[in-house]
């Protein structure tokens, strides 16, 4: 059983309110953090199982700080529904702000009496004016959205790559670039990341997930390449998900600026760390000689990096090349569906795309060496380990690289090749009557 520790991380979610939050690293000590409008003490769910709690008054205490006890009987605010009725239309029903007869006042001294949050709603129920004519679907939308603000109960759950990234796309999906669950899991099973293997990743503005959808799935057999510009990489994710030193041991950060002065053996003037020089040492002779089984690059602006090219050109390159065969160029799509009875249908506020993927199977054939395109030709040329991948993901364009280094003159070996492209945004550009000439009224600019 998974308990609770300091110094971990955890994610706090009372119906759809989810927040990450850190524990403090000194035993006993306080960590207030704010669920609604409470405010709640999180270290008293130290040493206690993940699962749900019940925000409870402190009997030790006058604070207004509530503070976490595990729950056995969850009482749901349904309940309420039991000994009601309900109407058949809402017609009747005008929304003139005066159905309710509790004030603000009034609900925030019942919070203070220490009611809990069934009981603040049930009195909300009972001074509602308007709440018995209301149809039985209505007065479920009622209780829902007032347990969103006093529901007592909250889950303290384990963090996993897939709450991990449910919860940074709902927040803020420009952070991870617009990367969904599904595409995720797309890319983890289309690069072929398994135990035993060495991948390389370029994460440019994921929070790291990426990387430790990687950690996580190897378990601490093989090899993890976290490749980086400049600064730092990105390690958000990776703190989040608590690894243990084990887990964390194949991650190697590598430095690209470093590794290009490393593999073209050039002297450099700038005095480099001993421990940046050590990982550069390191780093280089797996990538040099092609051993990596899988290459990710997740960033926003590649260019950068490489040479930009859309996904459509490079599907033409390959076809046009004879790199490859089975080309396929698809879009990763999802559809969240709300599963209710009497009210299933889909999600009404969802993502529009989760991006693109080009997928193929390299074929040994003597035209590479004619193809026009270098950055592709060296690229394909790279890899040349049996059975490796690469793909490469950007929210903007697809880009081809050779990696700041030259791969080996011949390659004998199969390869699948992978790409993966999110669908930018679409700007809207309005064109006023007058001024148009054969044209659509609205413009879609990509």
């Amino acid at each position: 059983m998974d308990i609770i520790q300091n110094d971990q991380y955890v994610l706090v979610q009372r119906k759809s309110q989810v927040s990450l939050h850190q524990l403090p690293k000194k035993q006993g000590k306080i960590w207030t953090i704010k669920v609604g409008r409470d405010q709640v003490d999180l270290s008293s769910a130290v040493g206690k199982p993940h699962g749900t709690f019940k925000l409870s008054k402190n009997s030790t205490s006058n604070s207004k700080v509530l503070i976490l006890e595990p729950a056995d009987d969850i009482v749901e605010m349904k309940e309420i529904l039991k000994d009601l009725g309900s109407g058949e239309s809402n017609k009747e029903i005008w929304d003139d702000g005066t159905s309710q007869q509790l004030k603000k006042e009034d609900i925030e001294q019942l919070r203070g009496q220490g009611l809990t949050g069934s009981e603040i709603v049930s009195q909300l129920v009972e001074n509602s004016k308007t709440f018995q004519i209301k149809t039985e679907f209505s007065q479920e939308k009622y209780l829902n959205k007032k347990e969103e603000k006093y529901s007592e109960w909250v889950e303290i759950l384990k963090p996993s790559i897939r709450l991990l990234a449910k919860f940074y796309h709902s927040q803020d999906p420009i952070k991870i670039l617009n990367l969904r669950s599904d595409t995720l899991a797309m890319i983890m099973s289309l690069a072929n990341v398994k135990s035993n293997g060495k991948y390389g990743i370029f994460d440019g503005g994921c929070q790291g997930l990426i990387t430790a959808a990687m950690l996580d799935r190897i378990q601490g057999m093989g090899t993890v390449w976290n490749l980086f510009l400049k600064g730092t990489p990105q390690k958000q994710a990776i703190h989040s998900m608590n690894f243990t030193p084990e887990q964390l041991k194949p991650l190697k950060n590598c430095s690209l600026f470093k590794l290009k002065e490393a593999l073209a053996k050039e002297d450099s003037t700038e005095e480099v760390p001993a421990k940046m020089q050590k990982l550069d040492e390191e780093a280089a002779p797996p990538l040099e000689l092609g051993s990596l089984d899988g290459l990710v690059v997740a960033c926003r602006r590649p260019s950068n990096i490489a040479k930009e090219l859309q996904l459509s050109e490079v599907y033409i390159q390959f076809r046009e090349c004879n790199l490859a065969v089975n080309l396929k160029l698809t879009e990763a799509w999802f559809r969240s569906y709300q599963v209710l009875p009497l009210r299933t249908h889909p999600e009404v506020m969802m993502s529009g795309s989760g991006g693109y993927v080009l997928s193929g199977i390299k074929v040994v054939s003597a035209v590479i060496a004619a193809c026009n395109n270098t950055e592709i030709k060296n690229l394909i040329m790279y890899f040349n380990k049996p059975g490796s991948r690469f793909f490469f993901f950007s929210n903007l364009r697809i880009i081809l690289t050779e990696l700041c280094t030259h791969g080996k003159s011949r390659i004998t070996t199969d390869v699948t090749v992978l790409f993966l492209r999110i669908r930018t945004r679409v700007f809207r550009q309005y064109v006023p009557l007058a001024e148009k000439k054969n044209v659509d009224r609205f413009q879609m600019k990509d």
